[in-house]
């Protein structure tokens, strides 16, 4: 009776540490093998080249930080997230009014779908506006996207209104290639 009780015990005792020594091991293995960190502050920046048409023109040039993946992420990176903060400079050609402005960004890339919510004041030498912009796209392995977006005018007394839609072309150029 006592050595089958012993059995019992030991046998519990090895559950218990090999439970402890596998999950060490795959805790190990995962930390090595993980390839991308969720981190939109890695040191990885860019220009973004963005103009854009529906009913007016629109052009964009930012800087941006970004949390592009430092390996091939799998298939080819069909698979690929990327995350974009950026911050700009654009131009828009509204009716009679031309106008510049600033504008912050956030870009989410996942592998061939897009999103980006932006936000900026423009400035003419007749009014000002202050718009909130989210656009949905394709992408193509973040570097190049076509987004099809929205304009919310949160300025409705403003003389300088540019319409609701805007259909644009983004050419993000990271610094890991030049």
């Amino acid at each position: 009776m006592k050595a089958e009780k012993m059995k019992k015990i030991f046998l519990i005792i090895a559950i218990i540490g090999f439970s402890f020594t596998y999950s060490q091991t795959n805790s190990d293995f995962s930390e090595e093998k993980k390839i991308f960190k969720f981190n939109p502050w890695d040191n990885i920046n860019g220009i973004k080249v963005a103009p854009s048409y529906f009913e007016n023109f629109e052009f964009e040039i930012s800087y941006f930080i970004s949390s592009y993946p430092e390996s091939d992420p799998g298939f080819g990176g069909f698979f690929l997230f990327v995350q974009n903060i950026g911050l700009g400079l654009e131009y828009i050609n509204s009716g009679n009014h031309n106008a510049i402005g600033g504008k912050l960004t956030y870009e989410l890339n996942y592998s061939l779908l897009s999103a980006q919510i932006g936000t900026d004041y423009i400035i003419s030498n007749k009014d000002y506006q202050y718009r909130l912009m989210p656009k949905i796209g394709l992408s193509l392995f973040s570097f190049l996207n076509l987004y099809f977006g929205w304009n919310f005018n949160l300025r409705t007394e403003s003389t300088l209104q540019p319409p609701k839609y805007n259909l644009t072309l983004s050419l993000n150029l990271y610094d890991m290639f030049w």
